[in-house]
């Protein structure tokens, strides 16, 4: 069934996760779909009141609510609220962002239903709520199809309310299929809802990690045990979680229409697929192994990050205007994929200090000893940097590019851009410093690293700590 959510059309199985997370941190709630649990806590006044779903982060706040989760009745309790005041007293930077947090997901769980945009108004979706209170301003008196649709939501909230599967199910497809047919009959496109609900509920970029995780297991045997066919399964993990990114970047690029690239969590995605594509040219063309090492051990702890770091957001949303673009897809793909070589660079330097630091060729210890020779993690180090480098260089004149279609300058001293040519120019000088001064070894090896500090700067510190034109890629 089609649900209008951000800003997008998307099944209802996508609009229950995306509450469900945003409520409740998770994709389930006591073994029952998102879906089921944001569906009864809309039909179920009390059940959405009592149920524990807001979490409290802190030990405090925790003790005061009686519990890690606290229920909306208990957040709303003007007894509770004056102790959390009391206890914030004096310390309000402190408490500032988990009572921000609580707050917000409690603001989500009052507006659930008002939220539900199931009848199909050209732009703007409306509630069963809001058209009930007469919709926005402007809006078309109700019709025969939004009674219907109303109809069909009292009775699945009834069947839920009373706990009748038979009933339930029953008014569900009927719901499902007024809200069908009600957007065809106003000739309001819908999207693939079944690509929608496929995606969410197959989770490739969870998978992905998984195979990640895997790769870098069995590449870790093989570098201790020297098996081949183990290694060989590695390369074919991390192909699979490869493929799964791969299908699950499709997927979000065809619901969206655009390419998927215009926020952090987007962006932080592909440049993860771009070095595990990296790793496993390498892994082809010279069987390294330490590539494949690293990517798999990158690629796990970037793919968990994405989804458990409060800085990325995964849902799908409408480009703001200063993306609408072509030159996004060309600029950041260039860009992303240069961090992406660069970030296996950065795993090769702390394995080649690493290996340095404790004896180097003639170590004693064998497990370091089975790592690539110091000659050859300086060449391999080389040539990852020789690929992103000019990949950085033409992601930086593309953004040159827009940045004078949009923006009416290619530059402009932004502190994106700045960094960026920080950035630029400390593999610059790695190449120059290697080719000319004869720099070779620890010293590339350290430089590599700052140059992926740099890098790390420009995309996720410059976006927090700076404020400027790129700030919207947050």
């Amino acid at each position: 069934m089609p649900v209008q959510d951000s800003g997008f059309v998307r099944s209802a199985v996508t609009f229950g996760e995306n509450h469900l997370v945003a409520i409740h941190g998770k994709r389930s709630f006591e073994g029952q779909s998102a879906l089921f649990t944001v569906l009864r806590l809309m039909a179920d006044e009390k059940a959405a009141r009592e149920t524990p779903l807001i979490k409290t982060v802190r030990p405090e706040l925790a003790a005061l609510y009686g519990g890690k989760r606290a229920s909306l009745k208990q957040y709303r309790d003007p007894v509770l609220q004056q102790k959390i005041m009391n206890l914030v007293a004096g310390r309000e930077e402190e408490f500032l962002k988990p009572l921000d947090d609580m707050n917000e997901q409690a603001q989500r769980l009052e507006s659930l239903e008002e939220d539900f945009a199931i009848i199909p108004r050209g732009h703007e979706w409306l509630s069963p709520v809001a058209l009930k209170d007469g919709g926005t301003g402007g809006s078309p008196a109700p019709d025969s199809l939004d009674t219907e649709i109303v109809n069909h939501w009292e009775a699945l909230k009834k069947a839920l309310l009373e706990n009748d599967p038979t009933a339930g199910g029953q008014a569900a497809s009927a719901l499902a299929e007024s809200v069908i047919a009600a957007a065809r009959a106003r000739g309001i496109a819908l999207p693939r809802l079944g690509l929608d609900a496929l995606y969410h509920e197959h989770q490739p970029f969870a998978k992905s990690a998984f195979f990640y995780l895997v790769a870098a297991l069995a590449y870790g045997a093989a570098l201790l045990f020297g098996l081949r066919l183990i290694r060989w399964g590695g390369f074919a993990c991390l192909s699979l979680g490869l493929i799964e990114q791969i299908l699950g970047i499709a997927a979000r690029w065809l619901l969206s229409g655009r390419a998927p690239l215009s926020n952090m969590y987007e962006s932080f995605v592909f440049a993860t697929a771009g070095m595990i594509l990296v790793a496993i040219i390498f892994e082809l063309a010279s069987r390294p192994l330490l590539a494949g090492l690293g990517a798999g051990i990158l690629g796990f702890i970037f793919m968990v990050l994405a989804h458990k770091a409060p800085i990325f957001d995964s849902a799908i949303r409408p480009l703001v205007p200063a993306l609408q673009s072509s030159w996004l897809t060309y600029h950041v793909i260039t860009i992303m994929l240069s961090y992406s070589a660069f970030a296996l660079s950065f795993f090769v330097s702390v394995c080649y200090l690493l290996k340095d630091a404790l004896g180097g060729d003639e170590s004693r210890f064998s497990l370091i000893r089975r790592l690539l020779s110091l000659r050859t993690l300086d060449v391999l180090n080389y040539k990852i940097i020789a690929v992103g480098f000019p990949l950085l260089t033409v992601g930086i004149i593309l953004g040159a590019v827009w940045a004078n279609t949009a923006w009416g300058r290619p530059w402009g001293f932004d502190p994106k851009e700045m960094w960026s040519a920080i950035t630029w120019l400390i593999y610059a000088v790695y190449l120059h410093a290697r080719y000319f001064a004869g720099w070779k070894g620890r010293r590339a090896a350290i430089l590599a690293i700052i140059g992926f500090g740099a890098v790390l700067f420009t995309y996720l510190g410059v976006n927090f700590l700076l404020r400027g034109l790129h700030s919207y890629v947050s």
